[in-house]
């Protein structure tokens, strides 16, 4: 079954320039400065996306569903109706066929780890390829998952990690502690009226501007996915490291605000609502594609003066954030906000399945893979590395990519 129409643009080489291979985590400030090397070199390499978009797809046209049955690999995200899980999906599911394999996307209507189990079981009775997962929470599928281990059905993580215990290995999109380094970096700065540093330096350009602020404390809000989602739950818990920095001191309040919104519309707008009626925050940070559109669309509505950022994507975000160079950034409510190379990450999901069947890939530390070329993607090789958040391992698939108004307008048509 088609699922859509695809974009048929890949996101260049922008990430491929900044992969870290096995093992060494960059630290906050020097991946900041990498960011800022790769911003340059990112929007230049959309640019050249976007201008050869009219000339030729660069993907395969289609996404193809074959659905659920035996010998078929399964992407599952959190929830159905999530556009950063379809987009995954469309890069899982293209390589996958590149290499003749059959893929089918499976996910429930809600956002609970039940509804996750109960589809999971039914599957692995069907006798699956492979599972590979982005969780809804930390616990509760132990069952389930020693049922495919003793299936002999590989399971990967994506997003949002599984159980080390039962995975081989989790797909990481970026190093956690630099994703909430950079978006409490953000909120701070919006706050106080900076435009984005095109450099990247954001943690210079802070400290600088914090040393100059006299203002009350600026007080931070998260509007996150559910409140046992790992991935989400590991960015917070950066956050408030980023947050124990003494240049913050004084300045930012250490505490943040969190609330959930399941990842549900609804959700998502009721909480932002409630941010904005209690007026205890200055910025809301939401990491979620969905929490993001909802806060959007309640600030913008409320004239309300919080400001936001966080992770989404720019075809979603366009009616929140300005798309050309001449726009006044502070016109409007989210000034700024990061994401990653969506489609690839999926794809990258799609390289480590293929390892795990044909090459015997264990997701050990150290151990290797291959992947091959992918849109604009170059051949390119894989290591494991420890997981900070669990202690598993995993391989890392990019850096933070941050979209504001120099260019916005590049990126709209491709997430």
């Amino acid at each position: 079954m088609v699922l859509k129409k695809i974009a048929a643009i890949g996101i260049s080489a922008l990430m491929v320039a900044t992969m870290v291979g096995c093992g060494a985590t960059a630290s906050t400030g020097a991946a900041a400065d990498a960011a800022g090397e790769a911003q340059a070199t990112g929007a230049a390499a959309a640019e050249a996306a976007a201008d050869a978009a009219g000339a030729a797809d660069a993907g395969s046209g289609e996404i193809v569903d074959d659905g659920p049955g035996a010998g078929v690999h399964v992407f599952m995200f959190k929830s159905t109706g999530n556009a950063f899980g379809d987009l995954m999906y469309e890069g899982f599911s293209e390589y996958m066929h590149s290499i003749g394999e059959k893929t089918t996307y499976q996910s429930p209507a809600e956002t609970t780890v039940a509804a996750q189990v109960q589809m999971l079981d039914e599957l692995i009775t069907q006798g699956v390829a492979s599972i590979t997962i982005s969780t809804n929470g930390d616990s509760g599928y132990d069952q389930v998952f020693k049922k495919a281990q003793d299936a002999g059905i590989p399971i990967i993580s994506i997003d949002s990690a599984a159980s080390p215990d039962y995975r081989i290995t989790h797909v990481n999109q970026a190093e956690t502690e630099d994703i909430g380094a950079y978006l409490v970096q953000a909120a701070v700065l919006i706050k106080l009226g900076i435009d984005y540093p095109g450099d990247g330096k954001m943690k210079d350009t802070l400290t600088t501007e914090l040393a100059n602020y006299s203002g009350d404390p600026i007080k931070l809000g998260v509007l996150s996915a559910g409140i046992d989602t790992p991935v989400q739950n590991g960015w917070i818990a950066a956050m408030e490291k980023e947050l124990s920095d003494p240049i913050y001191s004084g300045k930012v309040d250490p505490e943040i605000d969190k609330k959930y919104g399941n990842d549900d519309l609804t959700e998502s707008t009721t909480q932002a609502q409630a941010f904005v009626s209690e007026g205890k925050v200055d910025a809301i940070i939401s990491p979620t594609t969905i929490g993001i559109v909802a806060a959007g669309q309640v600030l913008k509505s409320t004239n309300s003066p919080i400001v936001l950022t966080g992770l989404g994507l720019p075809s979603e975000m366009q009616s929140f954030m300005p798309a050309t160079a001449d726009d006044n950034a502070f016109d409007f409510v989210c000034p700024y906000m990061m994401l990653w190379d969506v489609i690839h990450l999926g794809a990258v999901a799609g390289g480590v399945q293929q390892a795990i069947k044909e090459n015997g890939f264990d997701g050990a530390v150290g151990s290797k893979f291959t992947m091959n070329a992918f849109r604009d993607y170059p051949e390119q090789e894989y290591e494991g590395y420890t997981f900070a958040s669990d202690g598993g391992t995993a391989v890392l698939a990019g850096t933070p990519y941050v979209f504001y108004k120099d260019n916005m307008a590049q990126w709209i048509n491709v997430l």
